[in-house]
């Protein structure tokens, strides 16, 4: 973060290509694991590694002032790191681990596996960032871990470039995002199958032959576009006056965030993360999980301009007031100047 002087070293689960960043981040000193140590050919070898990881880039740590961990899986090593070195430790989560996986119906193993990672993992931070005020309420229940401990800090978006700009909008709806079954997509191609609307998808994932056979069978009009980099996400955004996003459950979806920092009109189904973002008739559409209530929603927002316009001008002003990067990096920085007098 040059604006605070902050130099960021970053272990990554790479090799010495990774260092190819550094050119485009002149801020962050990437610190590949495989660039030290052989990768290993199975699992249990490669845990075992981890455990070894704080001694291999010691001199890096000691140096440290603070530690961060952007996820639970491998967040081992930090807290390791912690006990050793004797700094502080910031833990960040994009989602609860533990409450995702058990969505996504994982074994019963797996699940205390991950229970006890996290909660090692969450006892032994100085500070727990997650994007969701959702998952805050999750940790203080299932881990029993002080409230005054978890900060809600949600995504950030770069605002300047996923920005409203004039382009010719398109007939059509837009979806963003992996095709998978958290996402629901057969509810919105059965939402609009019986109105001649058009949806174009940018994505991939493990159900998309499932897909493209639902809209095969139901005759929608559906192009799957595939994936697109995020810097030509911000001109397809603008394209489309509608993004609809009918998950089963969020964490603090960007695709969503990103859509209403352009500027776009969101339908959301009413779930965990989505309805902590969407205010329903100021910067959004919150809809309960059904075909018709959805089918409604966007029937209404494609007949009525005034109110698709309305939404996505108050859409793009709460991102500006919740969710810039500007936003987030003061914030942030108030916290690494907390915990270096912790």
């Amino acid at each position: 973060m040059s604006r605070f002087d902050v130099q960021v070293q970053f272990i990554t689960y790479g090799d010495a290509s990774d260092r190819n960043w550094e050119n485009e981040l002149p801020y962050i000193k990437i610190l590949p694991i495989y660039e030290r140590l052989n990768r290993p050919k199975s699992k249990i070898l490669a845990f075992l590694q981890t455990l070894v990881i704080p001694w291999v880039f010691r001199n890096e740590l000691r140096q440290t002032d603070l530690l961060k961990t952007n996820q639970i899986w491998g967040g081992w090593v930090a807290v390791l790191s912690k006990w050793v070195f004797r700094k502080p430790l910031l833990v960040r989560c994009g989602y609860e681990y533990h409450d995702f996986c058990q969505k996504q119906g994982a074994s019963r193993i797996y699940l205390i596996i991950v229970y006890w990672m996290s909660k090692f993992i969450y006892q032994n931070a100085d500070l727990i960032h997650v994007a969701a005020q959702n998952d805050k309420k999750i940790i203080h229940k299932n881990f029993k871990i002080d409230k005054r401990k978890i900060n809600v800090r949600p995504n950030w978006i770069n605002t300047d470039a996923f920005k409203p700009y004039p382009a010719v909008k398109k007939e059509r709806i837009l979806f963003v995002g992996r095709l998978n079954q958290q996402k629901n997509i057969s509810l919105l191609l059965n939402a609009i199958s019986t109105t001649g609307i058009g949806l174009d998808i940018y994505g991939a994932g493990e159900e998309s032959d499932k897909i493209v056979n639902i809209a095969n069978k139901i005759n929608v009009d559906v192009n799957f576009m595939g994936r697109a980099t995020n810097d030509k996400m911000p001109a397809i955004y603008n394209q489309y006056p509608i993004y609809v996003l009918c998950s089963k459950y969020e964490g603090n979806p960007k695709t969503l965030l990103e859509a209403m920092s352009c500027g776009c009109a969101v339908i959301g189904t009413e779930v965990p993360g989505i309805r902590e973002i969407i205010i329903d008739g100021e910067n959004g559409l919150l809809v309960p999980g059904n075909v018709t209530s959805l089918n409604t929603a966007i029937r209404g927002l494609l007949a009525n301009k005034s109110l698709c316009q309305r939404l996505g001008a108050n859409a793009r002003e709460y991102i500006m007031n919740n969710n810039s990067m500007d936003h987030a990096i003061n914030k942030e920085y108030a916290v690494y100047q907390q915990l270096k007098k912790h």
